[in-house]
């Protein structure tokens, strides 16, 4: 009996390697252009948690081959994401330069309490860039923060949920008109602050709300498909139009997509990840709290969806995932940038 439960353990394992082999050459190869492949790239982290069961089966039995079987997806797993748990690199900006803190927060379309409020100046930024804030919402800001944060604006337009940022800085709200699109939310900011200038983009690209899609009904995997294809068409007009700016540009909101998606290929092809610069650990922002669907447990902190991003002429000091989040089902997240050597 002891051996052949040795067995199958020693097939599952062979088998895991080989499956996780797989995902990562078609990963590596179709990305997300394969509708079923795009919703498991969502959910990478999770693919290496029987490493923890395989290693202590090779040190039990002592066969080498549970260890290969171990080490193929742990090397992959440190391809991925050892970075995100090294220790930071020295600072290369001036000392005593004036930094910068940008908090980027998805506060819930519904959500109108002052616990979620508090989660926002949880770190007490300069900057304030909100998402998926409705009218009321953005009234009782207003309302509350105009004298700790005097310069503001809203960019709700023809739709209900929009975004919003507070500053401590001037700022000319730019034109966003030619990014216009029914499916996902952009303001564009010219921000002065410590006679330094710089572009500010507030994004909130589209979702793909799979538990909607999910109806019973036909034609889930075109809703999936239709959902990813527009994120990446999303990300593409971003990069494009952030590519005729001539000053540094900060990158802010939610993706809707984790950093193994096209979407994150696209815009850190040209732009860089704060987390990933000096963040540590997965970073995970969403959702911010457990739940249920059809009796199904949901767990929270499952992927990273709200990043930062910056152009060459900035430079990350810190970046923290907030743990308060009031009613949002969003993680707030935090930046500290200064500028590069002159």
């Amino acid at each position: 009996m002891k051996t052949t439960f040795k067995k199958i353990c020693l097939f599952g394992s062979w088998l895991y390697a080989a499956a996780i082999l797989g995902w990562f050459a078609l990963h590596f190869v179709f990305g997300d252009t394969l509708w079923w492949l795009a919703l498991l790239n969502v959910f990478v982290p999770f693919f290496f948690i029987p490493i923890i069961l395989i290693l202590p089966a090779g040190i039990l039995w002592r066969r080498a081959a549970f260890y290969v079987c171990a080490l193929v997806p742990l090397a992959i797993l440190l391809l991925l994401y050892g970075n995100l748990f090294l220790p930071a690199w020295p600072s290369r900006s001036t000392p005593g330069e004036p930094t910068l803190t940008i908090t980027s927060f998805n506060i819930w379309g519904f959500s109108h309490s002052q616990e979620t409020i508090q989660a926002a100046l949880t770190q007490a930024p300069d900057i304030l860039a909100l998402q998926e804030q409705g009218p009321e919402m953005a009234a009782l800001l207003t309302e509350q923060l105009s004298d700790a944060y005097p310069y503001h604006a809203i960019n709700i337009g023809i739709y209900e949920y929009g975004g919003q940022v507070f500053s401590r800085y001037p700022f000319v709200e730019l034109d966003s008109g030619h990014l216009a699109d029914s499916n996902w939310r952009v303001q564009i900011l010219r921000v002065e602050a410590n006679n330094r200038t710089f572009i500010l983009y507030n994004v909130h690209l589209q979702a793909s709300n799979v538990l909607a899609f999910y109806d019973g009904g036909p034609g889930f995997a075109a809703k999936v498909a239709a959902s990813f294809g527009n994120r990446q068409d999303q990300a593409r007009r971003l990069v494009a139009d952030i590519a005729t700016r001539t000053e540094p540009v900060i990158v802010v909101g939610d993706f809707n997509s984790t950093d193994q998606s096209d979407v994150y290929k696209i815009v850190s092809a040209s732009l860089t990840d704060a987390h990933r610069a000096v963040g540590w650990g997965w970073g995970h922002t969403f959702p911010a709290y457990a739940g249920s669907w059809k009796h199904l447990p949901i767990i929270p902190r499952q992927v990273r969806l709200d990043m930062v991003f910056y152009s060459t002429e900035l430079e990350a000091q810190s970046c923290k995932v907030g743990s308060a989040h009031g009613e949002s089902d969003h993680l707030p997240v935090t930046v500290r940038l200064a500028w590069q050597d002159r």
